[in-house]
């Protein structure tokens, strides 16, 4: 009697293992839209961040976008010094703080750190910023970046 409780347990803990065990529940964006999920790369017109929270493919084009902006940045000390307003062995960097809007558009930037210390650079390069249309947000995002310079 008792070798048949142990097989009929045995075979019981096999059978639910076998009917729960399969393939692990999805991560990724892609599997997940099949199964109810949304998939982040759908219309446009929808919102990317669900629930005020943007997807890592969001935030990286945001860093994306800022990152393309780096030769103009650059352009703006190298016409500073052509120009006689900046010195030729210029150096360093600005750090900006900003706003993100959720039409894309930055607002509100400042510059919270210069090493270069010169106005006209620092307007430059935060015209060069506002010129960007960033991704498609559901709420005003902060956002903090900072352009390096190096001597010409």
């Amino acid at each position: 009697m008792r070798t048949l409780l142990t097989v009929t347990a045995l075979s019981s803990a096999l059978a639910l293992a076998a009917a729960c065990g399969g393939k692990k529940a999805s991560t990724t964006p892609d599997e997940a839209a099949g199964a109810g999920g949304r998939d982040y790369r759908g219309d446009p017109d929808e919102d990317p961040c669900q629930g005020g929270m943007c997807p890592p493919e969001t935030l990286d084009a945001i860093q994306r976008a800022l990152d393309s902006k780096r030769r103009a940045a650059a352009r703006c000390l190298s016409d500073a010094v052509n120009e006689g307003k900046a010195s030729k062995d210029a150096r360093g960097h600005v750090a900006l703080a900003f706003k993100i809007t959720p039409a894309g558009k930055a607002q509100d930037i400042q510059v919270v750190q210069s090493s270069i210390k010169n106005p006209d650079v620092e307007q430059c390069v935060i015209a060069e910023v506002q010129q960007i249309v960033f991704e498609k947000v559901p709420t005003t995002l902060d956002w903090a970046y900072t352009y390096a310079f190096e001597s010409m």
